[in-house]
């Protein structure tokens, strides 16, 4: 599993007249915290890029559970739970200073080609950069299809 966790500041220019964080700017602060997670990690966006690819998002699903509030420190938790297949899930939770939830999302990516937009498989290049954080489920991914393909053998060979 993949786990980083950045911090930062609410800004004036972010709140509503009463001090609170106005609900839209959440998908700000999730972004900003994947890619952060990913630059500590030495991978970026503009990486992925360069390389002739993009990240579109499919799904975003947001809980607001507390209001975050001008000047407060927030530390963004960015999490990647599963290995990625077709797609990739980042969970993120927004917590305030007394490790208390604030908000939480789930948002789906595909990738595309970024000169015809056309959807493609993960590259290479990210699954490399995700692979220590999944050491135990790949070997579980591998022994999986190993038994399946043990168990496609002996149907044909019945």
């Amino acid at each position: 599993m993949f786990e980083e966790t950045i911090q930062l500041r609410v800004r004036y220019h972010d709140c509503d007249p009463l001090g609170i964080v106005y609900h839209g700017h959440y998908a700000k602060f999730f972004e900003i915290g994947r890619t952060e997670a990913m630059r500590k990690h030495d991978f970026s966006y503009k990486k992925l890029e360069e390389l002739g690819f993009a990240m579109p998002v499919v799904e975003m699903n947001i809980k607001y559970f507390r209001p975050a509030r001008y000047d407060e420190l927030m530390d963004i938790k960015t999490i990647i739970k599963d290995w990625p297949d077709k797609k990739i899930i980042f969970t993120s939770e927004i917590y305030n200073q007394q490790g208390q939830l604030l908000t939480s999302s789930e948002t789906t990516f595909v990738y595309v080609k970024k000169d015809s937009l056309r959807r493609c498989h993960i590259p290479e290049i990210v699954l490399e950069h995700l692979k220590p954080f999944f050491t135990e489920e790949l070997k579980k991914i591998k022994e999986e299809k190993k038994a399946k393909d043990k168990t496609l053998k002996v149907a044909h060979k019945i």
